[in-house]
């Protein structure tokens, strides 16, 4: 229900127009009465605004499929836990690609802090090269098992017979101090330092099978 008023037009004709919604009404007893609308809170302070729904679809995911929990079981530490550590760098790497010097600030304005419980502060780079390290102490051979057991974790997930893709892709430097870099052919033409990459992946889904580390030298 309406409150109306009359008004003339520009011609002198007499108009109805409605100025305030009064509410609904009903009739109880057979006594018609007037039920006010709901006061609406036209005033309000934003406190935080985060980035929330592509964060939080792919942090469930790596939940949902235990990946969180299994990296903090192969690769357990004191302070800041490996398996938020990396699922947010991730989900980073996934949709935005910030350095480590600006993951914090990035960190910061998304969801995460609410979903891993680790605060912004937290993650700056000498923290996350400290959890680098943790993971590098394991070696070749550790990385390696690492890896195995995430990949059993999802391959279900291939439902599928699959064909597995082989790739290879390299990577250079221009700092002459990498023991692992070394000169050799390359895909870039050009005589810098480099480290040759394989990947033994699934076809269906994508999933990584096997990863191996090389170099062509001259």
């Amino acid at each position: 229900m309406y409150e109306r008023e009359n008004y003339r037009d520009s011609t002198g004709k007499v108009k109805h127009r409605n100025t305030r919604y009064l509410g609904i009404e009903v009739t109880t007893n057979g006594e018609k009465q007037i039920i006010p609308p709901k006061r609406r809170f036209k005033e309000f302070e934003i406190t935080k605004s985060v980035r929330y729904g592509d964060i939080a679809i792919l942090f469930d995911l790596f939940k949902q499929y235990g990946l969180i929990e299994l990296l903090n079981g192969l690769i357990p530490r004191r302070g800041l836990p490996v398996g938020e550590v990396f699922a947010s760098l991730a989900i980073n790497h996934i949709i935005d690609r910030e350095t480590l010097n600006q993951f914090s600030k990035w960190y910061r304005d998304t969801a995460l802090e609410e979903l891993t419980g680790i605060r912004p502060e937290k993650l700056n780079s000498t923290n996350l090269g400290a959890v680098m390290k943790t993971c590098g102490k394991i070696g070749p051979e550790g990385t390696v098992d690492v890896c195995i057991e995430l990949f059993n974790k999802i391959k279900h997930l291939e439902a599928e017979s699959s064909t597995l893709i082989d790739d290879i892709t390299s990577t250079y430097f221009y700092s002459t101090k990498m023991p692992k870099a070394r000169r050799g052919y390359s895909r870039d033409d050009n005589s810098l330092p480099q480290i040759n990459i394989g990947l033994v992946a699934t076809k269906n889904k994508g999933l990584p099978v096997l990863f191996r580390t090389f170099h062509h030298e001259f």
